[in-house]
């Protein structure tokens, strides 16, 4: 039995636990003591496009399994499943790239610069709340901000992976 690439267990696991905070910054994961459960609504086509805030939605299921419990959006699982294949492809060209000594540190810190949006992406539903509390008086100014978090995140990470295959980054295949 082969041994497992570090690298590519690092970046599967880092993929993982982007996805999963990025479902607990916009609510659909949460710890509390619920035990064991599962629920769910009536079946409704409309029900799945349903939004609750710009690039989120609402859910159709609930799961409770033990002190995590997930709100079941299929929108919100897929959006959460790109950002985070979108992140660990980034990943593995810049692990690469960095094992092939093409890229020096200056370019390695350019090369990430599509996992800011993305991280920040999943404030994109408190960030105005935060604002208030804060009491910043331009708080409408930012309001229109923070739709853009998400489709721009997405845009970086793809176009930081198309920069890094002309830097010379392998194929995405590679990573399987």
């Amino acid at each position: 039995m082969a041994r497992p690439n570090p690298d590519k267990l690092l970046i599967g696991c880092l993929a993982v636990l982007y996805a999963l905070l990025y479902l607990y910054a916009i609510g659909d994961l949460d710890i509390a003591r619920a035990g064991w459960n599962w629920q769910t609504l009536d079946w409704q086509w409309q029900r799945l496009w349903a939004r609750r805030g710009p690039w989120h939605f609402e859910a159709v299921a609930m799961l409770e399994l033990g002190v995590l419990v997930l709100l079941i959006s299929p929108a919100n699982l897929a959006l959460a499943g790109l950002l985070a294949l979108l992140l660990a492809i980034n990943l593995h060209g810049a692990l690469a790239l960095h094992a092939n000594a093409q890229c020096s540190l200056s370019q390695g810190a350019a090369s990430s610069v599509g996992l800011w949006p993305a991280l920040l992406a999943g404030g994109a539903c408190c960030a105005p709340s935060l604002l208030l509390v804060l009491g910043i008086p331009g708080l409408g100014a930012f309001v229109g901000l923070f739709a853009w978090l998400l489709p721009l995140s997405l845009l970086l990470l793809a176009l930081s992976r198309c920069w890094q295959r002309r830097r010379g980054a392998p194929p995405v295949l590679w990573l399987l």
